[in-house]
């Protein structure tokens, strides 16, 4: 079985698609990789070029999908960054096509919008994405992403998890606060916080001093990876934290500015150490 990832796309770098489709195929799922951008690079680097990619071509790629028989074989979506509104339409169309195919798919949507008070993306965007959470299985914002889709601010986890319990209200049954550093988050450390159903967890991982490129589209697509086969949210959460763990300590290692997936490739695949999730509720 495969995943379908629609999602921005690189040349050079590890961000989206060219984060998450890796990581996917290392794990060992089939990726069906949709790019909605196509870049040089990371923007944030400088000089990027490239643009996203019209909807008619994504339609067309769609078709051809189809042609394949590509959607019966397909356990579940995900989708990331959109590049434009119009998108969305691509992602409703995926959805309705793999629903048709096969109902017992998972959807995930990695609300791509901002990070650290500052929005991405215009505001037609932005609507658009929300109208995907309503639909989404699973949805994995960050702490700014989560203030948006929720309209709430929060300084501690109770009061995160209150924001969370306004996205899930919304449709997703699974809301995964991917980074959050509370005032009540130990020093040196990230909240990650998930709940499902009437469920909470927690797990806390150690902080770099330092950003990461893709290290949210790495988050999303390995924690829908180990969710899917018995659909354990803590077991997944714990393991996908750890997976990323290890391709960020490479990356510190290496001291590079792009997530080092080549070289942290079978420490992501059998981390040397294991974070474990604590329930909350």
């Amino acid at each position: 079985m495969g995943i379908i990832s629609i999602q921005s796309q690189v040349v050079a770098g590890y961000v989206g698609n060219s984060a998450a489709a890796f990581a996917l195929q290392r794990l060992g799922t089939e990726v069906f990789a949709i790019p909605t951008v196509l870049l040089s690079h990371h923007p944030g680097h400088g000089g990027a070029g490239g643009e996203a990619v019209p909807p008619r071509i994504l339609a067309r790629i769609l078709e051809g999908l189809q042609a394949r028989g590509c959607y019966s074989r397909c356990e579940a979506i995900l989708s990331g960054y959109l590049g434009s509104a119009e998108n969305a339409d691509i992602v409703r169309e995926v959805i309705d096509r793999v629903h048709a195919a096969r109902p017992d798919f998972t959807y995930l949507c990695d609300p791509v919008l901002g990070d650290d008070g500052r929005t991405y993306v215009n505001d037609s965007v932005v609507a658009a994405v929300q109208g995907l959470v309503r639909l989404a299985d699973i949805v994995t914002p960050n702490a700014y992403e989560l203030s948006l889709l929720s309209g709430r601010n929060f300084a501690n986890r109770c009061q995160a998890l209150q924001a969370m319990r306004v996205v899930q209200a919304s449709g997703p049954k699974i809301v995964f606060l991917t980074s959050f550093c509370g005032n009540d988050t130990p020093k040196n450390t990230i909240d990650m916080l998930i709940i499902d159903g009437e469920l909470a967890w927690r797990l806390t991982i150690p902080k770099f001093e330092r950003e990461f490129s893709g290290a949210g589209d790495l988050l999303a697509a390995s924690f829908l990876y180990f969710w899917l086969p018995d659909h354990d949210t803590r077991l997944a959460l714990g393991a996908a934290c750890s997976a990323l763990h290890e391709v960020l300590l490479e990356t510190v290692a290496q001291d590079s500015d792009e997530l080092s997936l080549i070289s942290a490739q079978n420490r992501m695949a059998a981390p040397a150490c294991n974070f474990t999730a604590e329930i909350i509720v």
